[in-house]
C-alpha cells in the first residue's frame, strides 16, 4: 500500500493499538478498531451527523471536529 492509498487500517500487531482506535483517513465518519492482536481491525462508524475525532478517541458532532493531519499506526496489516 503506497501513501495515497493507505486508508489507516492498523495491523493490530502491537499492544498499543489494542488500546486505542484509528482514524480512517478517508471517511471522516469511520473509525478502525483492534479486536484481538493479529487479526483484522474492524471498520466502525460514527452515529448520524458525528465524525471521528482522533484527538479525543470518539465520535464528536460535526461542529466539535477539527481536521488533524492523519498519522498512521505502529503497524499496518500484512497483505
Amino acid at each position: 500500500m503506497s501513501g495515497r492509498d493507505y486508508n489507516g487500517e492498523p495491523g493490530c500487531h502491537s499492544p498499543e493499538e489494542l488500546q486505542r482506535n484509528f482514524r480512517h483517513f478517508w471517511d471522516p465518519t469511520a473509525y478502525w478498531k483492534c479486536g484481538k492482536a493479529d487479526q483484522p481491525a474492524q471498520l466502525q462508524h460514527c452515529p448520524a451527523n458525528e465524525l471521528f475525532y482522533d484527538r479525543e478517541q470518539r465520535c464528536v458532532k460535526w461542529k466539535d471536529w477539527q481536521w488533524t493531519e492523519p498519522q498512521d499506526p505502529p503497524t499496518r496489516p500484512r497483505k
